[in-house]
């Protein structure tokens, strides 16, 4: 690779953890991942030119922080599922180095635990956001000042509920993965 950095699970062109790159899931992960950056640039935007319109003309744009305010948490669950995938997510696991030692099926095995547990607590999310997210659009419930600006919910509920849905999935075939290399005694990378 570029640069001299080596991918995740260390082989240079191979496959990472979970469903393979080319694959269509992996696709819709990166491309939820390129939303969440898209969003991130319109937030950079909008906080910069509220900035300047405080400063140069002492008049602030409406609905800027009500954006932001239900922008940072779509942005998260956009880009959980790409994160995931890739191995880029913040990890400590030197308790399971010490635990598992040359033990690769405990190691796996551990894994898969971790991976069924994540799959679960997404799929709580889903089940929690989803009444929110029909309520909100049936509803017509929106943040901001009426008649001034109206930013709708339902859009951002949405992004929040195709991120862990999609999370959800990357931690089915990362366990998958993992019980896999429990059976065979190949430890996960």
């Amino acid at each position: 690779m570029e640069g001299g950095l080596t991918p995740p699970n260390g082989k240079e062109g191979a496959p990472g953890a979970g469903a393979p790159r080319r694959s269509i899931f992996g696709s819709a992960t990166q491309v939820l991942n390129i939303v969440g950056t898209v969003l991130i640039l319109v937030m950079a935007v909008a906080v910069n030119a509220d900035a300047l319109g405080r400063n140069l003309f002492n008049h602030p744009i409406p609905g800027v922080v009500e954006f932001l305010g239900v922008s940072i948490v779509a942005i998260v669950f956009l880009q959980m599922a790409n994160t995931l995938r890739e191995g880029r997510h913040v990890s400590n696991d030197l308790l399971t180095q010490l635990v598992t030692g040359s033990r690769p099926r405990l190691k796996a095995g551990i894994y898969a635990v971790f991976h069924l547990i994540g799959a679960l607590l997404m799929l709580l999310i889903c089940v929690y956001v989803w009444p929110i997210l029909v309520s909100n659009y049936i509803g017509g419930y929106y943040r901001g000042t009426t008649g001034l600006v109206e930013i709708p919910i339902w859009p951002f509920m949405a992004a929040v509920l195709i991120g862990a849905a999609a999370t959800a999935i990357q931690f089915l075939l990362l366990a998958v993965e993992d019980l896999r290399g429990a059976s065979s005694g190949t430890a996960p990378q």
